[in-house]
Protein backbone atom coordinates (compact mmCIF):
# COMPACT_ATOMS: atom_id res chain seq x y z
CA UNK A 1 0.00 0.00 0.00
CA UNK A 2 1.33 3.42 -0.88
CA UNK A 3 1.10 6.41 1.41
CA UNK A 4 -1.62 7.82 -0.86
CA UNK A 5 -3.91 4.84 -0.43
CA UNK A 6 -6.40 5.09 2.39
CA UNK A 7 -7.48 1.90 4.06
CA UNK A 8 -11.02 1.64 5.39
CA UNK A 9 -11.19 1.03 9.10
CA UNK A 10 -12.19 -2.49 10.17
CA UNK A 11 -15.90 -3.06 10.72
CA UNK A 12 -17.46 -4.99 13.60
CA UNK A 13 -21.03 -5.91 14.51
CA UNK A 14 -22.13 -5.58 18.15
CA UNK A 15 -24.08 -8.29 19.93
CA UNK A 16 -26.45 -7.19 22.69
CA UNK A 17 -24.62 -8.36 25.79
CA UNK A 18 -21.25 -7.10 24.56
CA UNK A 19 -22.75 -3.67 23.90
CA UNK A 20 -24.51 -3.67 27.28
CA UNK A 21 -21.29 -4.51 29.11
CA UNK A 22 -19.40 -1.86 27.15
CA UNK A 23 -21.98 0.82 27.95
CA UNK A 24 -21.88 -0.13 31.63
CA UNK A 25 -18.06 -0.28 31.82
CA UNK A 26 -18.30 -3.88 32.87
CA UNK A 27 -15.30 -6.03 33.55
CA UNK A 28 -17.23 -8.84 31.85
CA UNK A 29 -15.85 -7.76 28.47
CA UNK A 30 -12.97 -9.85 27.27
CA UNK A 31 -9.71 -8.03 26.54
CA UNK A 32 -10.26 -8.55 22.79
CA UNK A 33 -13.81 -7.17 22.91
CA UNK A 34 -12.69 -4.22 25.01
CA UNK A 35 -9.91 -3.50 22.50
CA UNK A 36 -12.42 -3.38 19.64
CA UNK A 37 -14.62 -0.90 21.50
CA UNK A 38 -11.52 1.24 22.20
CA UNK A 39 -10.68 1.17 18.49
CA UNK A 40 -14.19 2.45 17.75
CA UNK A 41 -13.85 5.21 20.36
CA UNK A 42 -10.64 6.44 18.76
CA UNK A 43 -12.06 6.40 15.23
CA UNK A 44 -9.97 3.42 14.15
CA UNK A 45 -12.88 1.02 13.63
CA UNK A 46 -16.53 1.09 12.64
CA UNK A 47 -19.16 -0.45 14.92
CA UNK A 48 -22.46 -1.55 13.41
CA UNK A 49 -25.33 -1.92 15.85
CA UNK A 50 -28.18 -3.89 14.24
CA UNK A 51 -31.71 -2.64 14.92
CA UNK A 52 -32.50 -5.90 16.72
CA UNK A 53 -29.65 -5.19 19.17
CA UNK A 54 -31.20 -1.80 19.98
CA UNK A 55 -34.51 -3.54 20.72
CA UNK A 56 -32.88 -6.34 22.73
CA UNK A 57 -30.82 -3.84 24.72
CA UNK A 58 -33.98 -2.00 25.72
CA UNK A 59 -35.76 -5.18 26.81
CA UNK A 60 -32.66 -6.39 28.68
CA UNK A 61 -32.43 -3.10 30.55
CA UNK A 62 -36.12 -3.26 31.50
CA UNK A 63 -35.67 -6.84 32.70
CA UNK A 64 -32.74 -5.74 34.87
CA UNK A 65 -34.87 -2.93 36.35
CA UNK A 66 -32.90 -0.10 34.77
CA UNK A 67 -34.77 0.93 31.60
CA UNK A 68 -32.44 2.29 28.91
CA UNK A 69 -34.67 3.45 26.04
CA UNK A 70 -33.32 3.69 22.49
CA UNK A 71 -33.26 7.49 22.69
CA UNK A 72 -30.82 7.25 25.61
CA UNK A 73 -28.68 4.82 23.61
CA UNK A 74 -28.60 7.23 20.70
CA UNK A 75 -27.53 10.06 23.03
CA UNK A 76 -24.84 7.91 24.67
CA UNK A 77 -23.36 7.04 21.29
CA UNK A 78 -23.93 10.42 19.64
CA UNK A 79 -20.36 11.61 20.08
CA UNK A 80 -18.79 8.38 18.82
CA UNK A 81 -18.19 8.90 15.13
CA UNK A 82 -17.62 5.27 14.19
CA UNK A 83 -20.98 3.95 15.38
CA UNK A 84 -23.82 3.19 12.97
CA UNK A 85 -27.28 1.97 13.91
CA UNK A 86 -28.20 -0.35 11.09
CA UNK A 87 -31.85 -0.65 10.12
CA UNK A 88 -33.36 -4.02 9.41
CA UNK A 89 -33.60 -4.06 5.64
CA UNK A 90 -33.76 -6.35 2.63
CA UNK A 91 -30.09 -7.30 2.76
CA UNK A 92 -30.29 -8.72 6.27
CA UNK A 93 -33.62 -10.39 5.65
CA UNK A 94 -32.33 -12.02 2.47
CA UNK A 95 -29.27 -13.29 4.36
CA UNK A 96 -31.39 -15.08 6.98
CA UNK A 97 -31.29 -18.20 4.82
CA UNK A 98 -27.50 -18.01 4.58
CA UNK A 99 -26.90 -18.24 8.33
CA UNK A 100 -29.12 -21.26 8.85
CA UNK A 101 -26.88 -22.71 11.57
CA UNK A 102 -28.03 -19.97 13.99
CA UNK A 103 -31.49 -21.16 15.07
CA UNK A 104 -32.72 -18.31 17.31
CA UNK A 105 -34.30 -15.49 15.29
CA UNK A 106 -32.71 -12.55 17.13
CA UNK A 107 -29.24 -14.05 16.91
CA UNK A 108 -29.86 -14.98 13.30
CA UNK A 109 -30.66 -11.35 12.48
CA UNK A 110 -27.36 -10.30 14.07
CA UNK A 111 -25.55 -13.05 12.17
CA UNK A 112 -27.24 -11.94 8.94
CA UNK A 113 -25.94 -8.41 9.49
CA UNK A 114 -22.41 -9.72 10.00
CA UNK A 115 -22.73 -12.01 7.00
CA UNK A 116 -23.87 -9.17 4.72
CA UNK A 117 -21.03 -6.91 5.90
CA UNK A 118 -18.43 -9.68 6.13
CA UNK A 119 -17.66 -8.34 9.59
CA UNK A 120 -16.99 -10.20 12.85
CA UNK A 121 -19.50 -10.08 15.68
CA UNK A 122 -18.34 -8.94 19.11
CA UNK A 123 -19.96 -11.66 21.20
CA UNK A 124 -19.40 -14.42 23.70
CA UNK A 125 -22.49 -16.27 22.44
CA UNK A 126 -21.40 -19.84 21.74
CA UNK A 127 -24.01 -20.44 19.04
CA UNK A 128 -22.82 -17.41 17.08
CA UNK A 129 -19.20 -18.40 17.69
CA UNK A 130 -19.99 -21.87 16.36
CA UNK A 131 -21.55 -20.64 13.13
CA UNK A 132 -19.52 -21.46 10.07
CA UNK A 133 -21.00 -18.44 8.28
CA UNK A 134 -19.75 -15.62 10.52
CA UNK A 135 -16.65 -14.73 12.48
CA UNK A 136 -16.73 -13.66 16.11
CA UNK A 137 -14.42 -11.87 18.50
CA UNK A 138 -14.39 -12.43 22.21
Amino acid sequence: MTSREVQDPPTYVADTHALWWYLNSSDRLSPAADAVFRLVETGNALLIIPAIVVAELYFLSVKLGSPFPPTDLYEALDGVEGVVISPLDRRQLAALQDVHDVPEIHDRLIAAEAFVLDAPIITRDQVLAGSRHVATIW
